[in-house]
């Protein structure tokens, strides 16, 4: 038989994984399609993660064609899921059966640094499915041998992420046409993804508007993802993420007003950073959050500044990864937001001094401090 293997949190199964596995069983011939949540996922966090239980009771409801069979091989293994460890499992049970890994082009990316890849491909013959349109595999780190043991599927995909839909489901936007109903069902039904925010998120509804609202909570998403990578507190990093644009749709004489006179005349011209400093007063004042390493981090999260706590460098980056991002160089910082956070900051401090400079924009001196202090951190200050 040949047998795909599509792997992953799941968290939750939505549309884009149904399409990915039913076109690379069609392309490459598949008798049977394993779906197998992972216990952790070696590269994710697991701060957002529903549990093990619900995660492969929404599998089973989301695959539900002949097609597929959905496996507990990984949660019932425990511990972080590595997928050589998988596959020498199932090469061991299907020992005459020809195994298919599917991964999305994103993980092909960063595929030479997975755990025992090289052993990967021996095992198995790695299908690459384009995850965005137009993108195009770079097969120049593998020698030849291995290139034949992995093959590119060019599609029209669904471009939508596992934490794309919990921010959606978590502002009851539409998810129609984005996940199984029953799927839908079962995470209302359990409360999944549920963090207490919903008496926040009701004064941000009468704030914002429904992009702004969505953005932030695909902020909140991220920050939660990076607390848990870095070792913050979750809770905080999410809750900052989530109200960081609170004040982002005040009109102008409103957020000077929340601001007071303590702003340079360059801070008072550029409408940019207004959010950000008003934020704070804003929610402090009204007596919606008073932790001040919540207020700090939203105090910040545009311009940065030097020596910033480890809650502000999340946050900070954490607007800039957001899954609802798209400007050009957006997974380049979200690979380095993997690395550490100082890497991704150095590169956005200096992609936005760049932008700001080309464009005859003011530079705010904590963008510049930043960047500097990125220098530093690396050892190239005055190199």
């Amino acid at each position: 038989m040949k047998i795909g293997i599509l792997g992953g949190s799941f968290n939750p199964p939505h549309n884009g994984h149904l399409n990915i596995a039913k076109k690379c069983a069609a392309y490459l011939g598949l008798d049977k399609v394993l779906i197998i949540p992972s216990n952790i996922a070696p590269h994710k966090s697991s701060a957002a993660y529903a549990d093990a239980k619900d995660r492969l009771n929404m599998c089973r409801l989301a695959f539900t064609d002949s097609l597929f069979e959905v496996s507990d091989i990984e949660l019932r293994r425990g511990d972080i899921s590595y997928t050589v460890e998988t596959l020498r499992e199932l090469r061991s049970l299907c020992p005459g059966d020809e195994l298919f890994f599917i991964i999305g082009s994103d993980m092909l990316e960063s595929f030479t640094h997975w755990y025992m890849w090289e052993e990967i491909l021996e095992l198995c013959t790695v299908c690459a499915a384009a995850r965005v349109k137009g993108f195009k595999p770079d097969f120049s780190k593998y020698t030849p041998a291995q290139r034949k043991k992995i093959v590119f599927v060019e599609y029209d995909p669904l471009e939508l992420s596992s934490t794309e839909l919990r921010a959606r489901i978590k502002s009851n936007f539409d998810c129609e046409g984005l996940l199984d109903p029953a799927v839908l069902g079962y995470i209302k039904e359990n409360n999944l993804y549920d963090d207490d925010f919903d008496s926040y998120r009701e004064i941000l509804h009468k704030m914002l508007d429904s992009k702004r609202m969505y953005h932030s909570e695909c902020v909140s998403e991220a920050a939660g993802d990076l607390a848990g990578r870095f070792g913050a507190d979750v809770t905080k990093a999410k809750l900052a993420g989530l109200l960081h644009d609170i004040t982002k749709r005040l009109p102008t004489d409103e957020q000077l007003k929340l601001i007071g006179g303590d702003m340079t005349e360059l801070e008072r011209g550029n409408h940019k950073i207004h959010h950000q400093m008003s934020a704070p007063v804003f929610l402090k004042e009204n007596g919606i959050v008073d932790d001040e390493e919540i207020l700090s981090a939203i105090r910040w999260h545009t311009t940065g500044k030097a020596d910033m706590t480890l809650m502000q460098k999340i946050v900070y980056t954490a607007d800039f990864i957001s899954a609802d991002r798209d400007y050009p160089d957006v997974e380049t910082v979200r690979r380095l937001a993997r690395i550490s956070l100082e890497h991704a900051i150095l590169y956005t401090s200096r992609y936005t001094i760049t932008h700001l400079a080309e464009h005859d924009m003011s530079v705010h001196p904590a963008s510049v401090d930043c960047y500097n202090d990125m220098l530093r951190h690396f050892g190239l200050l005055g190199g």
